[in-house]
Order: structure tokens, then C-alpha cells, then sequence
């Protein structure tokens, strides 16, 4: 993966070259890509230069440089720097050899890549490294050579770096461990003087990603597994089809939907929640919240809304009231698979790894609302290991 630094003169204006640089040759694209079109959208020319990664964490504490990424977040960085939003995920898992009996705990040889993520959350974490390496290639050769037992990689480099060694897929296994957010480390002294660059590049990066981080293949079977069963079972409820039946009776205009979602969506940020409350009290509502107690903190929200995507009963506050312009709801019409498992989504406030699950309400075989299911994944994926 890619390390960089920032350099900002602090005296200058948005005008004056930001120095941008890389401890590898080959620039993350997603990275590089993205960080190119945050400072088009902010009128910042920068360059690029090359600077090793613990170096540029050193300048950024003693103030000599204003930031650095790819970072993953660190409790000791937070004294003197402040996190960006993600400007993208790593998906890391442990990997092991297939045919290899699982040393006892403290006789695992780990591995790493010198001055990578990794490596610092294994010195962070009181592990031992047996070997540190220059590259990826070579620490999965070692891995292949029985030099070392386990390692920790995004499970998306491991994999490309498998098939460019030429190495068999069954001669490895995985195991889930956690999604790392990566972002740009801003030094404190630097948005001190510059008060509002956090939250205007902040606001870029949403609109800069180059595509939603999906669910990769292995994942998304793990988690419709553990969920889709009970999810399939609840949407047949007699309670819940007779509620959705009773509001599509209504026959409420988008323009009213509207208006109740902007109404809805003011409380909540009003911190707020009188429509919300009221929902919450429905016989419907009372018992999707005890059907979500049921996955202790991996299903983190459950939706019932109408055939228009408003929202008719649910287990916890939602940001808004209609789902109807929103992927969880459309995207269930536009597949021909009978629910829709949505991206990643990382929740800043919670620090959590999110999805949704839908799927369509069915009665005498018409669709006549949907049910919406939020997954903590990490819960999810680490419940299923």
C-alpha cells in the first residue's frame, strides 16, 4: 500500500504548490486519484516527492511538515494531528498456510512488511515479529516457504500477489480480522491556522471516491448465511404485511412524503426525535426491535417502509423518513437476485463498519413494500469465524 506525506507552507496562499510524496515507486491509484481530485476541487496545485513513512510521522509530530497518508487511525497520532474522513478501506484478514497444523499461540511465527500498517499494529498490539521484509512478494514467498506461519494483509493485495507469484489459491486459507479506514493525518498546528481545510476536504472526499467499496464475493456469502434466512422469515410476518397494507391504503402523495422527510430529517439534527418517538411506539416497531436483540450488535437497524419507500415501522431512529431516492430501496427492482446487499459504509460518529440488506415485502406475489436490515460487519464477519 501507499505512504505519503504533506507539506504546506503555511504562509501562502491556496496557490502555492502543495508538496505531495511517497516512500514506493508505484502510487496508490485509488489514493493518488482521489487526493488529485480533492485539490482540483479546492484550486490546490501540488507536486509529488518521496519521503519513508515513519520519517514523515516524525516531521508531522515536530511540526516541520503539516500531514501525511494513507493513515490508519492511532491513538498517539491524535495528540498532535487530527484524522481525515476515509478516502478509502483495506479489508484485513490473517492468512495461513492450508496444509499446516496451527502452531500453539506463542509459538507463531508472524511476518510483516517493514513500516507498513501492519507492522505498526503488531508492535502496537505487544506481538512479536519474526520477520520484517522489504515487500509484500517476499513475505508471501515466506509464507508459501513455511518460514513463517501467519501474516496480516489487505485481503485484495494478498490475493493479487498470489496469482502474480503463480501460487495456488487452495494452498492458503483466511480468516476475517477487521476494515481499516485510511486518511490523510492532519497536523494540529496546521488546522489551527487553517480552521475550515478540514471540513472543506472533508467534503470532498465523499464526492471524489471513485466507486463505493463493495462487499467482496466471500463476504457478502458469509453475511446472507447468517442474515438472509431470518430476514426472509420476518418479511412474512403477518403483522408487518398488514401495517404496509394499511399505509399503502393511504395512498400518500411523494410531495406529502416529502414534506414529512424534511420535517423528520430537521428533528434529527435538531437532535430532536418527536415523529421518531411516535414510531417507535407501534406494536410493529416494538417487535423489530426485539428481533434485532436477537444478533447482539450485528444487525444495527431494521426498516419496514411502503411501496414507496417511506418508512411504516422501525427498530431505532433513522436519519430520515424516506428511503425511497436512496440505493437500499431502488436497487431491489433493478437485480435479478431477491435482495440487494449494499457497499460499505463507514459511520464516523460510531467508527463502525456498515451495509443493508433489503428485501422485497411480497403479497399474493405483489410487491408491496420493503424490509431494510443495517449489519455491522465487522460483528457479522468476525461472528461468523
Amino acid at each position: 500500500m501507499s505512504y505519503f506525506w504533506l507539506s504546506f507552507n503555511l504562509l501562502a496562499t491556496l496557490a502555492t504548490p502543495i508538496t505531495l510524496g511517497t516512500n514506493v515507486t508505484k502510487v496508490n491509484d485509488r489514493a493518488s486519484n482521489q487526493i488529485q481530485c480533492i485539490m482540483q476541487q479546492q484550486h490546490q496545485r501540488y507536486k509529488l516527492s518521496y519521503l519513508p513513512w515513519r520519517r514523515a510521522k516524525h516531521e508531522v509530530k515536530q511540526q516541520r511538515i503539516d500531514g501525511y497518508f494513507t493513515a490508519v487511525p492511532d491513538p498517539e497520532i491524535t495528540q498532535y494531528a487530527s484524522l481525515s474522513a476515509p478516502l478509502f478501506l483495506e479489508n484485513w484478514y490473517w492468512f495461513s498456510r492450508n496444509n499446516q497444523d496451527q502452531p500453539a499461540p506463542t509459538k507463531i511465527r508472524y511476518g510483516a512488511v517493514l513500516g507498513s500498517h501492519q507492522a505498526d499494529w503488531f508492535h502496537a498490539n505487544g506481538y512479536q515479529l519474526d520477520v520484517e521484509v522489504n515487500t509484500l512478494a517476499q513475505l508471501v514467498q515466506l509464507l508459501a516457504l513455511q518460514r513463517i506461519d501467519m501474516m496480516l494483509a489487505d485481503q485484495e493485495d494478498f490475493v493479487l500477489m498470489q496469482a502474480s507469484l503463480k501460487l495456488p489459491q487452495q494452498q492458503f486459507k483466511r480468516r476475517f480480522f477487521r476494515y481499516v479506514a485510511l486518511g490523510v493525518y492532519f497536523s494540529n498546528n496546521f488546522l489551527q491556522r487553517q480552521p475550515d481545510f478540514l471540513t472543506r476536504f472533508n467534503q470532498q472526499v465523499h464526492q471524489c471516491a471513485s466507486s463505493p467499496f463493495a462487499l467482496p464475493e466471500n463476504e457478502q456469502q458469509k453475511i446472507t448465511a447468517l442474515l438472509l434466512p431470518a430476514v426472509t422469515d420476518l418479511r412474512q410476518h403477518d403483522m408487518l404485511i398488514t401495517a404496509i397494507q394499511a399505509r399503502n391504503d393511504l395512498q400518500q402523495s411523494i410531495g406529502f412524503i416529502q414534506q414529512h422527510d424534511e420535517l423528520w430529517v430537521t428533528e434529527q439534527d435538531q437532535q430532536k426525535s418527536g415523529l421518531a418517538d411516535t414510531m417507535l411506539t407501534s406494536t410493529l416497531s416494538k417487535m423489530l426491535g426485539q428481533w434485532q436483540l436477537n444478533f447482539a450488535g450485528i444487525v444495527t437497524e431494521v426498516i419496514v417502509t411502503d411501496n414507496q419507500g417511506a418508512n411504516v415501522a422501525i427498530s431505532a431512529a433513522t436519519s430520515d423518513y424516506w428511503q425511497g431516492d436512496e440505493a437500499k430501496f431502488l436497487s431491489i427492482f433493478a437485480q435479478p437476485r431477491t435482495f440487494y446487499l449494499g457497499p460499505v459504509e463507514y459511520d464516523q460518529s460510531s467508527r463502525r463498519f456498515l451495509t443493508h440488506l433489503s428485501m422485497p415485502v411480497l403479497h399474493q406475489q405483489q410487491h408491496i413494500g420493503t424490509i431494510i436490515v443495517g449489519i455491522n460487519i465487522e460483528q457479522a464477519l468476525t461472528e461468523r469465524n
